[in-house]
C-alpha cells in the first residue's frame, strides 16, 4: 500500500470513529431526552475539606416549547439570597443563546451553568475511548473536545471525558480536564429513575472540585413533569 492509500484509510477510519461517536452521543439524548416541562424543588449542599457546609433551596422551571428553550433556577432560602435567580435560554430556530453566561458559577456552587445545559452536540467533537467499569458496571467512554477556542474560554474546560452506562446509554459520569491535561471538576449522576416516559433521570448529581478540594450535591427533593407547573408567564420579563 502506498503512502497515499494509507492517508486516506486512516483518514477515513478516524472519520467513521467519530461519526460513530456522535452517533452513540445522539442516541443517548434521544434515549433520555429530557421532558418538554419540568418542575423541580431541589437542595443545594455546598461543603469542603475544611468541614465547612451551606444550604440552598431551590425552585428550577424549565419549558421546552415552540419558542425554544428556557430554564429558571430561583432561591428560595436562605433568606438572605431569597429570590437570586439564574435563567438560560435558547431560542427555536437559530438556537440564540440568552442568559447567565456557561462559565458563571451557580449559586456560588463547584457547578457552572454551561454544566447543567442540554448538551450541545455540534459544538464538540466526540471520540470513543476504551471502555471502562464504574461500580462494576461496563461504561462506554466518549471525549469530547470543543469545536473552537471560544468554547473553551466559556466553559473553562479542554475536554471532558463522559461516561455512558452500556445498557442503555444513560450518562453516569463526567470528567472534566483543564489546559494542562489535569482532572479539574468530577461530575456524576447519583440514584437515576426511570420517569413516566422510560428516560433515567438522575435524583442527584454530586458535583466534586478536585483542585479545590470541594464539593456541591444538587439533590432533587421533587420533580413534576406538567405545564401547569411551568406557565410561560414563570419567564415573564427575563432576558
Amino acid at each position: 500500500m502506498n503512502i497515499f492509500l494509507l492517508l486516506l484509510t486512516l483518514v477515513l477510519s478516524a472519520t467513521a470513529s467519530a461519526d460513530e461517536a456522535r452517533a452513540l452521543m445522539k442516541s443517548s439524548l434521544l434515549r433520555h431526552a429530557p421532558a418538554p416541562f419540568v418542575y423541580e424543588e431541589q437542595t443545594l449542599v455546598l461543603s469542603n475539606g475544611l468541614g465547612h457546609y451551606s444550604v440552598r433551596t431551590i425552585k428550577h422551571y424549565v419549558r421546552r416549547d415552540n419558542s425554544g428553550d428556557k430554564d429558571l433556577m430561583v432561591v428560595s432560602t436562605p433568606h438572605d439570597a431569597s429570590g437570586v435567580r439564574v435563567f438560560v435560554a435558547r431560542d427555536a430556530g437559530n438556537g440564540g443563546r440568552r442568559g447567565a453566561k456557561p462559565s458563571s458559577s451557580i449559586l456560588g456552587s463547584d457547578f457552572l451553568v454551561s454544566d447543567l445545559e442540554d448538551e450541545q452536540v455540534d459544538e464538540f467533537r466526540y471520540e470513543i475511548l476504551a471502555a471502562q467499569y464504574i461500580e462494576h458496571i461496563k461504561h462506554l467512554v466518549l471525549r469530547a473536545l470543543p469545536m473552537d477556542n471560544a468554547r473553551i474560554t466559556l466553559t473553562s474546560a479542554t475536554e471532558r471525558i463522559i461516561f455512558l452506562r452500556e445498557d442503555n446509554l444513560f450518562v453516569s459520569r463526567i470528567d472534566y480536564h483543564d489546559a494542562k491535561g489535569q482532572l479539574s471538576r468530577r461530575q456524576s449522576f447519583r440514584d437515576p429513575r426511570p420517569d413516566e416516559n422510560g428516560a433515567w433521570r438522575a435524583s442527584m448529581i454530586l458535583m466534586e472540585n478536585i483542585k479545590d478540594d470541594q464539593r456541591s450535591l444538587l439533590k432533587i427533593d421533587r420533580r413534576v413533569h406538567s405545564s401547569d407547573y411551568v406557565p410561560a408567564s414563570v419567564f415573564a420579563g427575563l432576558s
